[in-house]
């Protein structure tokens, strides 16, 4: 450090022994304003906004506190007369944040006096420095702290009549957040009045302390997010938790292997589009050549979702002794789920297999496809038929179908044919029979969902998708 330089900080050493409480509240001022900035930069588009306003309201304020001392003009060597100027824009602009955050957690007031009040700011903050420019810095400073008063006293009015109007307030206030930031920003009307009514020369005394009333709203309000950041963490964290347990219960339902019976090959995929899904798949083994297949969609997705197909695998599961006619397994089925769906339902079909034979019905679900090996063709086996649970006296009919050697039978949940490209055109019947009639690899079949929807492989889709294919062999 050059020698003037020392001589001129002794000189201002006793000024800024003074200043050094201002650099302080101003530099934390400052930090808080930034972190709060950070915060709405990450946070959802509900409390950026806030967030923003907040965090702009504390960095200006805190930059003209450190401005207004002989901190900066010692140390950096900004000439006095650019401090003035910048202290002069920060104090025409700093209220507009403020009257910003109050319209946001307000509206535009009574008889849009809020924004009323922003324009006033604003048109008074537009002339203000184009009269400074013109005639120096501080020129049209006079009005201003009735300015701010006037805007005060329009957000204590409409904060008032929002508490008449929305009692529900009051019971937020009362928790430990909301006390603290009534406490908070009582401290900073009380200040901030008080410092603009001193500076108007309507006020006897000349103790001002407008810097605490701005720390302690600003640090209030940062206090509240950040606890109520925090409780909506833990919540997530315990939803995740309460999902991973569904997740696995869900998992528990569906088959850990796939059965074994003479002269079938079996395979299913299942791929729900959320953490649980309300697709099933699942079997009723009767003897090593006689297999039960279901495939049952449930209505909606997520969590409801899966605890009706939870419900669902257990009507499988009762249906054991009728297992050999599908039309009865559906029935019975129907009528345990009937009455304890609320408006939900199932589609669900179900084919039994005996060496070489089958029997299939349907209910309200997408068609059985049959790729006919030795006729080179898919068949289509579509039923007219009500879901199960909604209707208690719904009936199902069965279908009989030969299988021979190199047949391959498919079922599947809508997720397949509903699954939308880029351009929104479904994958349809027609795709899915084509792919049948060349493959019998449900990886493959997945794979080609995925690039028909451009989601990278195993990726969820927009819908749960379930497939089983049985091949006679």
């Amino acid at each position: 450090m050059q020698p003037d330089q020392l001589a001129r900080l002794a000189q201002l050493q006793p000024r800024l022994q003074e200043d050094f409480a201002d650099v302080v509240l101003g530099s934390i001022l400052v930090a808080l304003g930034i972190a709060a900035l950070a915060l709405g930069a990450v946070r959802g588009r509900s409390t950026s906004r806030p967030l923003s306003y907040l965090g702009i309201a504390n960095v200006l304020y805190g930059l003209r506190l450190i401005l207004d001392t002989d901190l900066l003009g010692a140390w950096v060597g900004i000439p006095e007369r650019l401090a003035l100027w910048l202290i002069v824009l920060i104090t025409y602009l700093l209220p507009l944040p403020a009257i910003l955050f109050a319209e946001w957690a307000l509206g535009r007031g009574w008889l849009s006096s809020i924004r009323l009040a922003l324009w006033v700011q604003i048109v008074y903050a537009a002339g203000a420095i184009l009269i400074d420019a013109v005639r120096g810095p501080e020129t049209a400073m006079g009005i201003n702290n009735f300015v701010v008063l006037f805007g005060i006293a329009v957000m204590l009015l409409n904060g008032v009549l929002h508490l008449r109007k929305n009692p529900g307030v009051l019971r937020a206030v009362r928790t430990r957040e909301g006390r603290i930031v009534i406490a908070g920003a009582a401290v900073f009307l009380a200040l901030v009045i008080n410092e603009n009514l001193v500076e108007a020369g309507l006020l006897p005394w000349g103790v001002t302390a407008e810097p605490l009333g701005i720390l302690a709203l600003g640090g209030a309000i940062f206090y509240a997010f950040l606890r109520r950041v925090l409780a909506n963490e833990r919540r997530l964290a315990g939803i995740s938790q309460e999902l991973e347990t569904a997740r696995r219960i869900q998992s528990s339902l569906l088959p850990r292997q796939m059965p074994e019976v003479r002269g079938l090959a079996l395979a299913a995929r299942y791929l729900p589009m959320a953490d649980v899904g309300g697709d099933l798949y699942g079997f009723l083994a009767v003897d090593p050549e006689r297999l039960g297949i279901l495939v049952a969609d449930v209505s909606g997705h997520g969590v409801p979702a899966a605890l009706i197909a939870s419900m669902v695998k257990v009507a499988l599961a009762a249906q054991a002794e009728h297992a050999s006619d599908p039309a009865a397994v559906l029935a019975g089925m129907n009528r345990i789920l009937h009455g304890n769906l609320e408006r939900g339902f199932v589609t669900a079909a179900y084919i039994y297999m005996d060496s070489g034979s089958a029997t299939y019905a349907c209910a309200g679900h997408p068609p059985l496809l049959v790729w006919r090996e030795a006729e080179g063709r898919v068949e289509e086996m579509r039923q007219e038929s009500l879901p199960l649970g909604r209707f208690r006296q719904a009936e199902y009919r069965n279908e009989e179908l030969r299988v021979s050697p190199g047949d391959r039978i498919l079922l599947y949940t809508d997720g397949v044919t509903e699954a939308l490209s880029p351009a929104g055109e479904p994958f349809g019947d027609e795709r899915l029979r084509e792919f049948l009639a060349f493959s019998a690899a449900l990886d493959a079949l997945l794979g080609r969902l995925a690039e028909w929807t451009g989601r990278e492989p195993g990726a969820p889709l927009d819908d749960d998708v379930t497939v089983v294919m049985a091949e006679q062999r």
